[in-house]
């Protein structure tokens, strides 16, 4: 009888360990560093006037999307209403939300783009490289803050631990703040070439400097809910 009992203890345990809403929460987030990895590969080309493989690169980022849509709608669908959480849940799901909009973002860009391929003006292109690098910079950070829940719920929050996310949260703010300068300039730069360009063009233009700054404010987004988290 004890042969069986071991025999079944461990699947049991392993079980409970990947229901864990948090360690969902990583799977999802890491879903998002990928998505944004794979858009920091083609899109930097696609502002230099490179457009051939950027429908695969739309394929692909549609296909992680939807992979953590699935883990997104399993962590909604089965978060234990009697499981110990030491943050609210509401805020815990307004979180997981927060980082889909970054993924819904990524394929809503990547989607356009390819739909219409827009020339990127030679005077803006490295204000368009640069602003991109930059949000995938706060994107990154923000990696970095929600890696380091799991070790502040495994301390109870210890002061070492909470320190530490303070600074990661610090990063992510400072560069987001980048971020918002740089696309700033990038308007300016838009604006300032208003006349040479046709209506649509601008418009694109305008759109795809929103859309990426977009997803750093939503990485700003979830790092405020780890700082409110710390703050309790």
């Amino acid at each position: 009888m004890g042969e069986k009992k071991d025999h079944f203890r461990v699947p049991v345990i392993d079980t409970l360990r990947r229901k864990s809403p948090f360690d969902q929460l990583l799977e999802h987030m890491l879903k998002v560093i990928e998505c944004i990895d794979i858009l920091g590969d083609g899109l930097i080309d696609y502002y230099k006037g490179d457009y051939k493989d950027f429908s695969d690169l739309a394929k692909k980022v549609s296909k992680i999307e939807h992979e953590a849509d699935i883990i997104k709608s399993n962590l909604r669908n089965h978060l234990p209403k009697t499981l110990f959480m030491p943050v609210d849940k509401g805020k815990f799901l307004w979180a997981l939300r927060e980082q889909d909009k970054i993924l819904d973002h990524a394929e809503n860009l990547v989607k356009m783009l390819d739909l219409r391929h827009t020339k990127i003006p030679k005077e803006l292109q490295e204000n368009f490289i640069e602003h991109f690098k930059q949000v995938m910079n706060t994107v990154k950070a923000m990696e970095d803050a929600v890696c380091n829940i799991r070790d502040l719920v495994e301390t109870s929050f210890v002061k070492r631990e909470r320190e530490q996310t303070k600074q990661f949260v610090y990063k992510v703010h400072e560069f987001e703040w980048k971020a918002d300068e740089l696309k700033y300039t990038l308007t300016k730069g838009i604006y300032k070439l208003e006349k040479k360009l046709n209506p649509m063009d601008t418009y694109h233009l305008l759109k795809i400097a929103d859309w990426v700054d977009d997803i750093a404010d939503h990485s700003e987004n979830v790092a405020d809910w780890l700082r409110s988290m710390i703050a309790k």
